[in-house]
């Protein structure tokens, strides 16, 4: 099983009161179909699952699932113990997950041996695809012999999402894992990734973007490297004109935007200002993407 292309880590769709709404994550989601994502990432740290409990999330899953069609879906599980993760296992075969997404255990700054014995208890959970979510921002980074010993011990680890801008070890990992579906955790790294034999990317400039990142993606696979430079770049400029609005509050702006209501930022993430927004608005338009 290969996923390719613009995957989008989705947002859960809030309603006035910051509860998950249903409806208006339907809407998003079909949106994001009808625009060639080609894989949904739910429960994504950076799309701000650690806001959410576990009823909330299990919601948000449910409500992708009955929008996804035939568009692969990747759950991210909340690190916990043995017995929560094989809840939320379950909760993922219930709903036809394609893939399980994991990270390495948060706050916690376990070491190398600690990490490879937690995934490979946790692997053992499921036997379906495991993806290996490197993300440094909630827990050590896993440097390549630690991965290595992980996909060696895990014969369902089948994807590497890689957040930590280590590009050594990353050229290390595919070329002694050329099996293993690598993707880009970050929209910054779509460039190098893909051209270090990289998949695609799991992107939160897709959301409001979709046709943005589908291009980057499509230049590099069809070896057009000066425009994939060039639509990189562009990718660049968005991220830092949507960090305007704080961490994710610009990205949910950007879509209401384009006409998605997916509402205001969770608690404890910041929200826009009206500055924020003229500033936002001027700047993409400027990039004609409005």
């Amino acid at each position: 099983m290969e996923i390719s292309g613009a995957l989008s880590e989705v947002f859960a769709a809030l309603d006035e009161r910051n509860n998950v709404d249903e409806q208006r994550t339907i809407d998003y989601i079909e949106f994001l179909v009808k625009n060639g994502v080609k894989a949904l990432f739910v429960g994504g740290i950076a799309a701000e699952t650690l806001s959410f409990s576990d009823e909330e999330r299990e919601r948000w899953l449910k409500a992708v699932k009955s929008a996804a069609g035939n568009v692969p879906i990747i759950f991210q599980l909340k690190p916990s113990n043995m017995g929560e993760l094989k809840r939320q296992v379950d909760l993922a075969e219930e709903n036809d997950v394609a893939v399980v997404s994991l990270s390495q255990p948060y706050p916690i700054p376990l070491s190398s041996n600690e990490l490879v014995d937690y995934f490979n208890k946790a692997c053992k959970l499921t036997s379906l695809p495991i993806m290996v979510y490197n993300e440094p921002t909630v827990g050590k980074p896993m440097d390549l012999q630690t991965l290595n010993s992980i996909v060696k011990n895990n014969e369902n680890v089948k994807f590497y999402k890689d957040s930590t801008h280590n590009m050594i070890d990353l050229h290390g990992l595919i070329m002694q894992n050329p099996s293993i579906n690598v993707l880009a955790g970050s929209d910054g790294l779509i460039f190098d990734i893909m051209n270090a034999g990289g998949k695609g990317v799991v992107s939160l400039v897709v959301n409001p973007f979709p046709e943005l990142i589908n291009a980057d993606v499509k230049a590099l696979q069809d070896r057009e490297i000066e425009k994939a430079l060039e639509l990189q770049n562009k990718i660049l400029k968005v991220r830092s004109i949507l960090k305007e609005g704080g961490l994710t509050a610009g990205y949910r702006y950007a879509m209401e935007l384009r006409g998605i209501n997916v509402g205001k930022a969770p608690f404890p993430y910041s929200n826009i200002n009206e500055e924020a927004k003229s500033k936002i608005k001027q700047n993409l338009k400027e990039l004609n993407l409005l």
